[in-house]
């Protein structure tokens, strides 16, 4: 298997699994062995509570991990990939700096050749590990650096403690939601084949005509479209907005009738002017409200309103 081959499979498995257990670890460790041709091949973790890197996975001596744990963080050679930020070999070192203790205590000891260390940062810079390898002969050439570069950003998000938040597009492919981008400037962009730009109006408010998107606040909210009830997300996404909609069941059983009803009550509406927007009686208003009283378990209209504001309850007419 070629090296760019192994390491496009080690990607997808670390999108995948990570390796913060050691039941991945181990897997993610064979699949940098097929990139990294080594004797010893080791993957850490940094825990900055203790001051100490802590070892995912491993085929070095227990003297040798304990060392490169505990110590090699104080070795002045560790600061050049640590600065660096991309693989450093033995080779790289001028040969007056090849000394110390990652000599003495794991290359020495071992015979190695070769040794490289690639430091692993997360997105927001913060330190979070290191893989290490040593070699017996001097296999560890420039294509191997050129991929383990290209695996660290990969790495490092697969040994960070700190799960990222998937992007609220990432809901996109569920199947059962849609959305479009609303940017600063410019056209609204569909994100999705069932995408409803036309929902924009209600978001803002039907502040039309002063710039798109103006009067639409991020966050969550329910939206009555006719018969249909949409929950809607809105984040921000550089200068611009996402828009995603997916169709819900009426909360608490209540029915979109009465969903509109609620949304009047909301606007302050009292039963009379209820009627004529919804193009029913005052009468059946009062029924509509009885109803949505006992499925809400609100005590009265105020509490009921209340309610609706909190779900952002907005209805397209």
């Amino acid at each position: 298997m070629s090296g760019l081959r192994a390491a496009r499979e080690l990607r997808a498995f670390l999108r995948r699994h990570g390796c913060r257990t050691p039941g991945p670890a181990s897997a993610v460790l064979d699949g940098l062995a097929a990139i990294v041709p080594s004797d010893c091949l080791a993957l850490s973790a940094w825990d900055p509570a203790s001051g100490r890197h802590r070892t995912l996975a491993s085929s070095y001596p227990v003297s040798a991990m304990s060392f490169l744990n505990d110590e090699w963080r104080r070795d002045p050679l560790f600061l050049l990939p640590r600065r660096r930020r991309e693989p450093v070999r033995i080779r790289d070192v001028e040969p007056l700096r090849r000394h110390g203790g990652v000599f003495d205590r794991v290359i020495a000891p071992g015979g190695f050749r070769a040794g490289m260390t690639q430091c692993l940062f997360a997105a927001d810079g913060r330190y979070v590990g290191m893989i290490n390898a040593n070699a017996l002969d001097d296999r560890l050439d420039d294509d191997v650096v050129h991929l383990v570069d290209l695996l660290s950003a990969d790495l490092a998000a697969a040994v960070d403690p700190v799960v990222p938040p998937l992007p609220p597009t990432a809901r996109l492919a569920d199947g059962g939601t849609d959305g479009f981008l609303v940017p600063t400037t410019g056209p609204v962009q569909p994100l999705s084949p069932g995408a409803r730009p036309e929902l924009l109006d209600a978001l803002a408010g039907g502040a039309d005509g002063v710039g798109v998107g103006v009067g639409v606040g991020v966050g969550a909210r329910l939206l009555v479209d006719g018969g249909e009830v949409l929950a809607v997300d809105v984040a921000r996404s550089g200068a611009g907005l996402v828009v995603l909609h997916r169709p819900v069941p009426p909360p608490d059983g209540l029915t979109v009738r009465e969903l509109h009803v609620l949304a009047a009550l909301a606007d302050g509406l009292s039963n009379a002017q209820i009627g004529r927007r919804c193009g029913i009686s005052a009468r059946t208003v009062g029924t509509h409200v009885e109803h949505i009283l006992m499925k809400t378990g609100t005590r009265n209209r105020a509490e009921a309103a209340g309610r609706a504001a909190g779900r952002r309850l907005t209805v397209v007419r």
